[in-house]
C-alpha cells in the first residue's frame, strides 16, 4: 500500500453514489475502450500492478502506474508529471449499489492546483456514474 499524505489541506476527497455494483464500477478501469470513453479520449491502459494508464492531457502526456488493485474494492495510482500524487478509487457496497470514493493526494506545494484538480474530479466521477448506468455522459 502507499503512503498517505500527512497533509489533509493538500489532498482533495470525494465521491459519489453509483446504481451499480461494484464489479461493474471496477470493471471499468479495466480496458482502453471503457476508459476512453467516460476517463480521457484515448487513454491506454495496461490493467495489472506495475502497469499503466496513459493519455494526451491538456498539459501533455499523462502517465499513471497501478501500484494496489484489490478486486472490486480499490485503485491506486501514480500519476507523474505533468500530473503527479496519488490517486486512490474505492468501491463501497450500499443498498443502492455503490459509494465511488476518491482521494488524490500529494498536492504539497502545489495547492493552487487544487481548485482545477477539485473540479475535474467531479468531472470524472459523474462521467463514471453515467457510464456504469448506462447513461449518456456529458
Amino acid at each position: 500500500m502507499s503512503p498517505r499524505s500527512q497533509n489533509r489541506a493538500a489532498s482533495i476527497r470525494r465521491s459519489i453514489q453509483v446504481s451499480a455494483a461494484r464489479e461493474k464500477v471496477y470493471e471499468a478501469f479495466r480496458t482502453d475502450t471503457a476508459l476512453s470513453t467516460w476517463y480521457m479520449d484515448g487513454t491506454t491502459v495496461e490493467f495489472a500492478v506495475g502497469g499503466s494508464l496513459g493519455f494526451e492531457g491538456p498539459e501533455g502526456a499523462v502517465r499513471a502506474v497501478f501500484v494496489e488493485l484489490v478486486e472490486d474494492e480499490r485503485i491506486v495510482l501514480d500519476y507523474h508529471a505533468p500530473w503527479w500524487g496519488t490517486v486512490t478509487w474505492e468501491f463501497a457496497s450500499t443498498p443502492k449499489g455503490t459509494r465511488v470514493t476518491l482521494t488524490h493526494e500529494g498536492f504539497e506545494g502545489r495547492e493552487d492546483w487544487l481548485d482545477r484538480f477539485t473540479w475535474g474530479w467531479e468531472s470524472f466521477l459523474k462521467a463514471l456514474k453515467a457510464f456504469v448506468e448506462g447513461r449518456p455522459i456529458k
